[in-house]
């Protein structure tokens, strides 16, 4: 059973990779998709010197499930087996230690042409992900990666998936 994991933030780029894992899916390649969303931790912000940690972990939350929404109604329709989770912390760290957690075989990630570039010199989301994990990591590149907005956004559509876990990855500052 190959379990993945799929970064999102609601760019193009990660809807480009959750179609991906969902035609991974419907090939039978994948058993199921574990969706991430990395928020920054708030608590290093001004913020916090105005709101509580628990309203603080709320808004990351409200964030990281506006980011999953596109990508969760994409695998709703696909029909696939997936989990939705909000990580707080560094990007990289984050996803590599979500992977390990998660017992997932691979990650797949989204990339545009900036990205690819960056790659080149060893910068980059991807290649730090690559850095911290020992699983495979798949790009891909997204369609028309100039940045534009991949068609008309789905409607949201309620999903019978439990709302998002929020987990705080040591090492977030």
């Amino acid at each position: 059973m190959i379990k993945i994991l799929v970064p999102v933030n609601g760019s193009a780029c990660a809807l480009s990779a959750v179609r991906h894992a969902a035609f991974l899916y419907r090939e039978s390649s994948v058993a199921e998709v574990v969706l991430l969303n990395v928020q920054p931790p708030l608590e290093h912000t001004r913020a916090s010197a105005f709101h509580s940690l628990a309203e603080l972990r709320e808004q990351e939350s409200r964030e990281g499930e506006s980011a999953l929404e596109l990508a969760s109604n994409i695998l709703d329709d696909s029909g696939v087996r997936y989990t939705a989770m909000i990580g707080v912390g560094s990007p990289a760290r984050a996803i590599a230690s979500a992977a390990e957690s998660m017992n997932c075989d691979g990650i797949v990630i989204g990339v545009n042409l900036w990205t690819q570039i960056k790659a080149c010199f060893g910068g980059g989301l991807a290649a730090s992900v690559m850095r911290k994990t020992s699983v495979p990591v798949t790009v891909v590149k997204a369609a028309g990666t100039g940045g534009a907005a991949l068609g008309m956004p789905l409607s949201p559509a309620p999903h019978p998936h439990a709302r998002p876990a929020l987990v705080v990855y040591p090492g977030s500052h």
